[in-house]
């Protein structure tokens, strides 16, 4: 049922898969009123040709997250209803970014194997997010958990494990600027480097670009002044954390060099390390995982960087880093050499 499509950012369907979907996405249309029935309705003609669309994917995401958590696919005739859907979900962006996100927690599992567990505690915070911690031989694993995924919140060495703490004259803080156009890899690498630099004994914060807009500068728009404004509030919370000896990882779209280079200067030269996230705009329309460049491209995302507003790339950068060549573990080992050089007085 597959074939050659007009779009790349659609979702193929076998056979089987098709079958489901059409089905519940008719059966769902019956019952509901408003503008998504439309919708609905076209998702289930589209399925049966075995293609779902670009502006159809987000229906249908939301279509197998319902069947799933609902435990419709678990009360089908076949007992494979479940994991077709589960199959369909995963290639859906939220599909993705769950498997990220799992991903992430399977290496921070990693750093428990063989050791012996000494506590365990379970907090709630709210009613389906609960926060679970793990020590063992001086390894502090914390994981938040919610409805819509796991996500590592913190994993650090501690206790009688700890590892020896850097000499004085190593405990200079720094910033590494993570530059580059949305969707590059930025925040991937920062959180690679930060688990890094956490088990070698460093204090390591990471600001990233949605976190920061969610948390103090939600007043703050999308026009040239606004990114230049975001860009100093983010500066300066950089560097106050490196004046304590804080590594600072930002992840940052940052898309003006005035920005940057005002960064640089709030922060110090000496400790700011611009590392530019490289990568072609072909290849980020091709991936959007959150269907960004798409909606940019339709014109639904105003002054959006790389489609209707400019990036400017660094001209020296201290290090590049091409994401569509090679993995976010070597990217980010690359960012560790770059710091270790740092350290010894040398960033090239």
């Amino acid at each position: 049922m597959s074939g050659e499509r007009p779009s790349p950012t659609g979702l193929e369907l076998n056979e089987d898969e098709a079958g489901l979907v059409a089905e519940e996405a008719w059966a769902l249309a019956e019952v509901m009123a408003g503008p998504q029935r439309p919708r609905l309705l076209r998702l289930a003609q589209a399925a049966r040709t075995g293609y779902v669309p670009e502006d159809l994917v987000d229906v249908l995401e939301g279509l197998a997250v319902l069947v799933l958590q609902s435990g419709r696919a678990r009360r089908r005739a076949r007992a494979e209803g479940e994991r077709l859907w589960t199959e369909v979900f995963r290639r859906t962006p939220r599909g993705r970014d769950l498997q990220a996100q799992l991903e992430v927690v399977r290496r921070a599992l990693q750093a428990l194997v063989g050791r012996r567990l000494d506590a365990l505690r379970l907090d709630f915070r709210t009613l389906g997010h609960f926060v679970l911690t793990m020590t063992t031989e001086g390894i502090a694993l914390t994981l938040a958990v919610r409805a819509d995924g796991v996500q590592v919140e913190s994993l650090s060495a501690e206790g009688s494990r700890q590892p020896e703490p850097p000499a004085a004259a190593d405990r200079r803080g720094v910033c590494v600027w993570l530059t580059g156009l949305p969707g590059a890899g930025k925040s991937t690498v920062a959180s690679w480097v930060a688990e890094r630099l956490r088990a070698e004994g460093r204090p390591v914060e990471v600001l990233d670009g949605d976190s920061v807009r969610q948390h103090f500068s939600r007043d703050l728009g999308f026009s040239r002044e606004d990114r230049l404004e975001n860009i100093r509030r983010v500066a300066y919370v950089a560097r106050l954390l490196v004046r304590h000896g804080v590594y600072v990882i930002v992840a940052l779209v940052s898309p003006y060099r005035e920005g940057r280079t005002a960064a640089r200067t709030l922060i110090g030269d000496g400790n700011f390390l611009e590392v530019y996230v490289r990568c072609p705009l072909e290849v980020l329309v091709r991936r959007d995982p959150k269907g960004l460049y798409a909606r940019a491209l339709r014109g639904e995302i105003p002054a959006f960087t790389g489609i209707s507003d400019p990036y400017e790339p660094p001209e020296s950068p201290a290090l590049v880093l091409d994401t569509d060549r090679e993995p976010p573990e070597v990217s980010a080992q690359r960012v560790l050499d770059l710091l270790s050089r740092w350290r010894d007085g040398r960033t090239t």
